[in-house]
């Protein structure tokens, strides 16, 4: 009777041990699931697209097409680039892109004018949003229109991003706030003379101070 009470005792502990260690590891799954940016069942049942039709493939990528569109504009490459790291196939993605550009729901020129009025209001100089648009597909012609370079509309821009910017540099020495203008306005795309003029005056330097010219690189 002894016996068969121990054996029974040992049984259960064995069951409850058996029983935590599942618990544990169900848990630990579904911490690494949430840390990798999934839940538990994330992608069940959802075939990945190369396991789908070709028409089935190009209507999968061109509903995720069109959401992305709906969040903001995007450039053809930009679309390109997001499409492949769905997984989709190039044929698919050039076939749902030319559909999209077909039916005006995708334009570079579009993209491009929208990104560039977004820009300006970030105080870009012009030649900046150029080469932020060559980056993201657009042609060197295309970014040119997109873009045009106006001297009196850059002055301005540069004018109103220094002196905004100045306006919390008070507690600084003149030189160091003439430096940190100018560096700003060098990150926007401004070319060096306008970076120099506009820092300084941005910065109330006078503007023939031989000391702070040299400073400034």
């Amino acid at each position: 009777m002894l016996r068969a009470t121990s054996r029974s005792g040992s049984e259960t502990r064995w069951g409850s041990c058996r029983k935590r260690r599942s618990r544990r590891s169900r848990r630990k799954t579904s911490k690494s699931l949430v840390r990798g940016g999934k839940k538990p069942g994330d992608g069940a049942g959802k075939p990945a697209p190369s396991t789908l039709s070709f028409e089935e493939q190009r209507q999968k990528a061109r509903d995720v097409a069109l959401r992305l569109l709906a969040v903001r504009e995007r450039s053809a490459v930009e679309l390109r680039s997001r499409l492949r790291q769905k997984g989709f196939g190039p044929e698919v993605i050039v076939d749902v892109i030319d559909r999209l550009q077909e039916t005006k729901l995708q334009d570079d020129g579009r993209f491009g004018s929208q990104f560039v009025e977004a820009a300006s209001r970030r105080g870009m100089a012009a030649r900046r949003i150029q080469a932020e648009l060559r980056a993201r597909g657009l042609s060197k012609e295309q970014a040119a229109e997109a873009a045009t370079e106006d001297p009196d509309a850059e002055l301005a821009r540069a004018r109103e991003l220094a002196e905004r910017k100045a306006a919390r540099m008070t507690d600084l020495p003149l030189e160091t706030r003439v430096r940190r203008l100018s560096g700003l306005l060098a990150r926007k795309g401004f070319d060096p003379d306008t970076c120099r003029i506009v820092a300084k005056e941005a910065a109330g330097s006078p503007s023939l101070d031989p000391l702070v010219d040299g400073d400034l690189p």
